[in-house]
């Protein structure tokens, strides 16, 4: 392969055909040369800017054209970016730049204003800003994007890089809710593009639906595996992914052959996208993953969109992905509800084991613990978190003897029947109360099976004042949201769930609201649920 990085995707993009679509925003396109070109003016600012090899670059971006040009800007000049939620709040994005050391920033004209006043109202380590005029009152030097037309790089400004050198950082706030700086090379971030192409079979002519924001390892897919390959990434405008019809209008208008999202998007526009009104034929694969997708949604929107293959894909932001599971309307038929959709089997390159408590490895079917992966995709390990990364890895022997290095998921499977995992839940979500072991994944899982909840969340609770005889101070409880038109009581799902579930593992109470609350991913935002405050 030789020393192939990231950034030279581009290059290969600009000797296969320069006019092709690199990335399409709201009608916008960037062809291949044109970002060949705008990227070395960023990355000409940069290293005028006083950017070494290694240093990382704050992407303060929404899902634009800039975006894309900043992140192959940075990696050029050889650096490496950190994407940064706008939507976050100042205290986490304060956090995430300071424990990054971030002195570059590049903020779009979506994001200027925002930044701004970050800026004004943060002590930070930025001394640069694309995207932002200098003000007298702020200490950065600020640049427009208009003039970088006037920034050229010659060959001689660039770095000598290597896979192994740092191309991203992607937090993540993970359990205990601090910023977490998962670091990826340009190898690890370079196979994820080969394997994904490869497993999928992306092609020039495809046409990739970028609907994760770029702080989230989804938008891998169109930021890094399109460009590989030559695809047309389609960014997905911020207010499309709040009206499901646009979206699935979107869909038809830009004949997208390849959706990637959270099971909630999907969700979304089964329900209120206008499906059976739009022609939506050019898309081939559909891929979901970071949450379980009921049966009962995916039959639907199986029938509705029968041309598509659909794969369940699974893997943490830690090792971007390393399973999957590609499956027809056919085999939805001998699924259980409550276990879901398997996560699949491991892809090229990725040897997966389940380890018991002791970490000794299970073998044979039907036994469950911690997954456990090594991967050419896997991190190199948390930013400037030393003890966090030796507690990620474990090193364990092969058949030979030879030693290997895996990560640690922190999620439970076991396999079935078939040889493939089942996702279980989280090691982290597996709860005791009254001496049993409940896994909350699962009671979620029976929960979404009732015909009238469109989705729900399972979560543990303080309780106020534990009934008498009890030992803890926690109990379940659970909060959905229904399809529209539906009426039905807490109560009523409490009874449906007691003829479903043991009686230790139904919740509490269960509330029902109009919408539940997200992460920035669009995940059900279980933290904060759980963080409501004591129950009386």
């Amino acid at each position: 392969m030789g020393n192939f990085l990231i950034s030279h995707s581009v290059d290969t993009g600009v000797e296969r055909d320069p006019k092709q679509i690199a990335f399409r925003s709201q009608g916008v396109d960037l062809n291949f040369a044109e970002l060949s070109r705008k990227r070395a003016q960023v990355a000409a600012w940069l290293i005028d800017s006083g950017l070494r090899r290694g240093d990382r670059v704050g992407i303060y971006c929404r899902r634009s054209l800039e975006s894309a040009i900043a992140i192959y800007g940075v990696m050029l000049a050889g650096g490496a970016f950190v994407p940064i939620d706008p939507d976050a709040a100042p205290g986490w994005m304060e956090s995430v730049i300071q424990d990054c050391g971030l002195n570059h920033l590049i903020c779009d004209f979506k994001t200027a204003g925002s930044a701004r006043r970050l800026l004004r109202d943060a002590s930070l380590p930025i001394q640069h800003v694309l995207g932002l005029e200098r003000e007298e009152d702020l200490e950065y030097r600020g640049e427009s994007w208009q003039a970088m037309e006037g920034y050229s790089l010659s060959e001689s400004q660039l770095p000598s890089l290597r896979e192994a050198d740092l191309a991203y950082i992607m937090y993540t706030s993970g359990s205990t809710g601090l910023p977490k700086g998962i670091m990826h090379t340009h190898f690890s971030g370079l196979h994820y593009a080969r394997l994904s192409s490869a497993l999928y079979g992306l092609e020039p002519t495809d046409r990739i639906a970028n609907h994760s924001p770029l702080h989230f390892d989804m938008s891998t897919l169109g930021f890094l595996t399109g460009p590989f390959v030559g695809a047309t990434t389609v960014m997905i405008p911020e207010a499309y992914t709040k009206f499901p019809a646009s979206l699935s209008g979107l869909v038809e208008s830009d004949r997208l052959t390849i959706w990637y999202s959270v099971p909630t998007a999907l969700i979304q526009m089964l329900h209120y996208g206008a499906l059976e009104k739009r022609d939506c034929r050019s898309l081939r694969w559909v891929l979901y993953g970071g949450e379980p997708f009921a049966l009962k949604h995916l039959e639907r929107l199986m029938t509705l969109w029968p041309q598509a293959r659909f794969s369940n894909v699974y893997g943490p932001a830690e090792v971007n992905q390393c399973t999957y599971f590609h499956f027809s309307r056919a085999d939805l038929a001998g699924l259980d509800a409550l276990s879901g959709v398997p996560i699949g089997r491991c892809w090229s390159r990725t040897d997966g084991l389940i380890l018991d408590e002791s970490d000794m490895p299970l073998k044979g079917a039907m036994v469950s613990g911690e997954l456990v992966v090594s991967t050419v995709t896997m991190m190199k390990g948390y930013w400037n978190r030393p003890a966090l990364t030796e507690a990620a890895f474990v090193t364990l022997a092969d058949g030979s003897g030879k030693e290997q290095v895996y990560y640690r998921t922190g999620d439970l499977v076991r396999r079935d029947q078939e040889g493939r995992f089942q996702f279980l839940g989280r090691k982290d979500r597996q709860v005791k109360l009254r001496g049993y072991r409940v896994e909350l994944d699962g009671v979620e899982g029976g929960l979404t099976s009732h015909a009238a909840v469109e989705e729900g969340a399972v979560y543990l609770k303080a309780v106020a004042d534990p009934a008498e005889g009890e030992s803890e101070d926690f109990s379940l409880y659970a909060t959905v949201q229904l399809r529209s038109g539906e009426g039905i009581s807490g109560n009523s799902l409490i009874e449906f769930l007691e003829h479903k579930l043991p009686h230790y593992a139904v919740p509490r109470r269960i509330d029902i609201v109009e919408s539940l609350p997200r992460t920035g991913s669009g995940k059900i935002d279980r933290r904060a649920l759980s963080l409501a405050g004591s129950v009386e």
